[in-house]
């Protein structure tokens, strides 16, 4: 199995439900390493554990591993801090697009929308949790079921993903015509 090994940022959603229904795997068989800033690693961990969430602790043990927290510099937060005014950014998706560009990543693993028209605009490629899956597939990761069980266990966990969406995965992983 070849790793892509390029720099890519990761925002909390793509971690939380990938570890929630214990796929985070998929990311780190599919890219070497990853970056959160530390908003991410704040609300995917530390908050995570202070609610006792289990995903939170199966994300820290990667942290330091394969994860790797980063802050943003002062520099990168002054140059990019027109993000701040976005009010349907939270504050992890702020920093992470912040961290993107400190970073020149490549890649930015998100599912929020507005997140995602963003690194649009910046010249950012964002990918979704959908996506990592559709990618692991047609790197022979996993099986067309497997992802497709997958899928099943997103939604058991309430992730949210429109009908259209979801029929166009199973398409993309040869399920559906």
């Amino acid at each position: 199995m070849t790793r892509i090994q390029t720099v890519v940022v990761s925002n909390s959603s793509p971690l939380i439900y990938l570890a929630k229904v214990a796929r985070l795997d998929l990311i780190r068989d599919f890219y070497e390493r990853i970056w959160i800033p530390t908003a991410v690693f704040d609300e995917v961990v530390a908050r995570g554990k202070a609610l006792q969430i289990s995903d939170a602790s199966i994300i820290e043990r990667a942290v330091g591993d394969w994860i790797i927290k980063e802050g943003v510099n002062p520099e990168v937060a002054a140059a990019y801090d027109f993000l701040d005014q976005n009010e349907r950014l939270g504050r992890g998706e702020k920093e992470a697009l912040k961290l993107c560009r400190q970073l020149s990543a490549s890649f930015f693993i998100v599912d929020d929308m507005e997140a995602r028209r963003v690194a649009k605009i910046l010249k950012i490629r964002p990918i979704g949790t959908c996506g990592v899956l559709v990618q692991a597939y047609r790197r022979n990761l996993i099986t067309a079921r497997e992802a497709e069980e997958i899928l099943h266990s997103l939604v058991r966990v309430q992730f949210r993903i429109s009908p259209n969406l979801y029929r166009r995965i199973l398409h993309e992983i040869g399920l559906v015509p």
